[in-house]
């Protein structure tokens, strides 16, 4: 792949990508909200494009990039965030009741 679409190092991409991976993986162990489950697999998809010099394949991986982000964002926004509202109504409703 050619250096200039990536301005840092390869094993600095692949030291953030797993960091990524980690850190999502574990909010959404925590938290079980579906964007961080989204951002835990997205993020450590950038390093496909060093699989294959394939200019078509570098644009689909991009695609699919923006198209988890954009999925990622709209969950935040909806029914995650449904599930906070919820999970905030239950804890005062069980702090009432003690």
């Amino acid at each position: 792949m050619d250096n200039s679409f990536f301005p840092i190092s390869f094993t600095l991409h692949i030291v953030l990508a797993l960091l990524a991976l980690l850190v999502f993986g574990i909010q959404f162990i925590r938290f079980r909200k579906g964007h961080h489950l989204v951002l835990a697999i997205a993020l450590p998809c950038t390093l496909l494009p060093y699989l294959s010099d394939n200019q078509t394949f570098f644009y689909m991986v991009g695609v699919f990039e923006g198209a988890a982000l954009l999925l990622a964002a709209i969950l935040s926004q909806t029914l995650d965030r449904d599930k906070s509202t919820e999970a905030a109504e239950k804890a005062e409703t069980t702090e009432e009741d003690a």
